[in-house]
C-alpha cells in the first residue's frame, strides 16, 4: 500500500509541476484546458500566478515525501486535495465541461485520496504493530 501512496503522490507531484510550468511559459494555450468557457488571454498575470502556485504545491508534497514519513506526505495530499476539488467546483460553476469538471478535476482529487487513504492505513498497520510489540 505505501508504494501506491508514494506512487500516486509522485505522479500528482511531477504532474502538477509540469502544469505551473507550462502556465508560466504559455498560459493563453493551457488555461483553455482547465474547463471554463472564454479562459483569460495569455496575457493575464495571474496565470503565471497560478503557475507559481501550481509548482508550489507540487514541491510541497515532494519535500514531504523527501521525509519518508508516510502519515505526513497522506496528510498534506489530503490537504492539497481540496484544489482539485474547488477546480471542479469552479468550472461547474462558470458553466464549464462537467466532463473535464469529473473527468480531469475530481478524478484528480479522488487518486489523491486513495494514495492518502492508502499511506495512512499503512503507517496505522506500522504503528499498531509496534505497540503490540512494546506491550508484549
Amino acid at each position: 500500500m505505501r508504494k501506491f501512496g508514494y506512487a500516486i503522490a509522485g505522479v500528482a507531484s511531477l504532474g502538477i509541476i509540469w502544469i505551473g510550468a507550462r502556465y508560466l511559459l504559455e498560459p493563453g494555450v493551457v488555461a483553455t484546458t482547465f474547463g471554463v468557457p472564454n479562459a483569460p488571454a495569455g496575457t493575464d498575470p495571474f496565470l503565471r500566478v497560478k503557475g507559481v502556485r501550481d509548482i508550489t504545491s507540487g514541491l510541497v508534497v515532494l519535500a514531504l515525501l523527501a521525509t519518508r514519513q508516510p502519515r505526513m506526505v497522506a496528510i498534506g495530499m489530503l490537504a492539497e486535495a481540496v484544489i482539485p476539488v474547488g477546480d471542479a467546483l469552479i468550472v461547474l460553476g462558470n458553466g464549464g465541461s462537467p466532463a473535464i469538471a469529473f473527468g480531469v478535476h475530481g478524478a484528480t482529487a479522488a487518486a489523491m485520496v486513495a494514495g492518502s487513504a492508502a499511506l495512512l492505513r499503512d503507517a496505522m498497520r506500522s504503528t499498531g504493530a509496534r505497540e503490540l510489540e512494546v506491550a508484549g
